[in-house]
């Protein structure tokens, strides 16, 4: 039996995230390793902010965490994002498809992109 509706809704899966790079992967899954590299207050926020774009059904989803400030990265490329954590830098995000869905205009079409590679975290 297929679900539908509400039920439906609910069951949808939501952002895949995905690290590209074991060290990167360790540092964001373990609590020690967050605290070592972020300091308490940032590894709080790191795991807030993984936790908000998990629970996302898509990338779109985090235009309304005010404190994600998803915005383009600087380096001229419009499918890397970033992903405020506040002043403890920022998540370096891109979509994992390649090529991603784009929009008429050229951009990303962030309510396509379902899966993501977590690619950095940079420190100010």
């Amino acid at each position: 039996m297929e679900a539908v509706g509400t039920r439906k809704w609910i069951l949808r899966s939501l952002v895949e995230i995905v690290f590209e790079d074991a060290e990167l992967a360790r540092v964001c899954n373990s609590g020690a390793a967050r605290r070592d590299r972020l300091g308490p207050d940032g590894a709080t926020t790191l795991l807030r902010r993984l936790g908000q774009m998990s629970a996302a059904h898509h990338l779109a989803d985090l235009r309304h965490v005010a404190a994600a400030r998803l915005r383009p990265a600087a380096n001229g490329d419009c499918f890397t994002l970033l992903v405020s954590l506040g002043d403890h830098g920022d998540l370096v995000v891109r979509p994992r498809d390649d090529p991603p869905d784009t929009l008429d205009d050229g951009t990303l079409n962030e309510h396509a992109v379902r899966a993501v590679i977590v690619a950095a975290i940079h420190r100010p």
